[in-house]
């Protein structure tokens, strides 16, 4: 007879992966849901091998895992605690967007108001620096996702790759090593499982990608740049179609749509 859980947290034995990754995961989740508040200590290495029905030593890294992260602080004798959200490292921003089985759209809305402005800034630079082995690159890409016989998945794995392809053409170091950060994260489980619930076409990038070749071919550079900041207000407006209820929120990210040559927000939310 399976022993039920008496742990408020609610854990269950791992499953998959290596056991300590696990582990670690779910108490991630526990932090990130509230189970764990800033300052509260984790149960004892002894307590959470019998509520995980592990060894001490699987206990022991799962928790070295979330220290990593910035999660919790270990001090000898003295367990984890909890550290505030604010101070975790960034790669806990995907599973804050999504994890057990939850979209957090406000989280969403605050990576847009970040991401959104920066990407800006990259687009008008690659534009001004572009040389035209990158445009064939571009096209290419292009193809890559608006062709309907690939997995949704690698066509939105194209869409990432526009995006350091974009911080190629900027010549900017900086710039370069963000953009494959954020490829990174885009890439990530998390992101992953919110692209296959809210079941969006990659394939709306494609008009507008012809839109900037055109532009640019045609020697008319500032309405490639319009045409790149509409892709990039495109993946931005995810959170504010998700997350309707952030009016504010919305409002300000429309005027910033207006801005770079749009009056209304499009249809749908992606995240590519």
């Amino acid at each position: 007879m399976e022993r039920k859980s008496t742990s408020a947290a609610g854990f269950r034995p791992p499953r998959r992966r290596r056991i300590h990754e696990d582990v670690a995961e779910q108490l991630r989740d526990a932090i990130l849901d509230g189970r764990f508040h800033t300052g509260q200590k984790l149960p004892p290495e002894r307590e959470l091998a019998e509520e995980f029905r592990v060894n001490r030593t699987s206990i022991r890294d799962a928790i070295k895992v979330l220290e990593g992260l910035g999660l919790v602080t270990v001090r000898q004798g003295d367990g984890a605690t909890v550290q505030p959200l604010i101070d975790a490292s960034l790669d806990i921003l995907a599973p804050m967007i999504f994890h057990g089985g939850r979209l957090d759209a406000d989280v969403l809305v605050e990576m847009a108001e970040v991401i959104t402005p920066l990407l800006f800034e990259m687009a008008r630079l690659a534009v001004e620096r572009r040389r035209p082995p990158q445009l064939g690159e571009l096209r290419k890409l292009r193809d890559q996702i608006a062709d309907e016989t690939r997995e949704r998945e690698e066509r939105f794995a194209s869409s990432r790759d526009l995006i350091v392809l974009l911080s190629d053409m900027t010549k900017n170091r900086v710039w370069q090593m963000l953009a494959r950060r954020l490829r990174v994260l885009l890439a990530s489980e998390p992101l992953r499982e919110t692209r296959r619930r809210l079941r969006r076409d990659p394939g709306r990038l494609v008009p507008i990608i012809d839109s900037c070749l055109e532009a640019i071919d045609s020697g008319r550079p500032e309405e490639a740049l319009v045409a790149l900041r509409r892709i990039i207000t495109l993946v931005g407006d995810t959170a504010l179609q998700v997350a309707p209820q952030r009016t504010n929120t919305r409002s300000a990210a429309m005027q910033v749509g207006r801005k770079a040559g749009r009056s209304t927000v499009d249809d749908g939310p992606l995240i590519i």
